[in-house]
């Protein structure tokens, strides 16, 4: 009966400084000066699409034409 008595620890615990460490947590994003001019880059090369395909749409569908009609037999 006595193998199931706690004995107390010969040394204490160290202390705790509150920090806690995740050794799986992902590390936080970063970005060098080639990820940043890059993400520019595509930002505005999309933009750049996106405006030109908005323009060219206005354009084929302006107050002078209409949308083709099909006909039916």
């Amino acid at each position: 009966m006595s193998d199931l008595v706690d004995e107390p620890l010969a040394e204490e615990p160290p202390a705790s400084d509150g920090v806690l460490v995740h050794w799986m947590e992902p590390r936080p994003m970063t970005l060098g000066p080639a990820g940043v001019s890059a993400t520019a880059a595509g930002a505005f090369a999309l933009g750049a699409v996106v405006a030109v395909a908005v323009l060219s749409l206005l354009h084929y569908l302006g107050p002078d034409r209409e949308p083709p009609r099909r006909r039916w037999r």
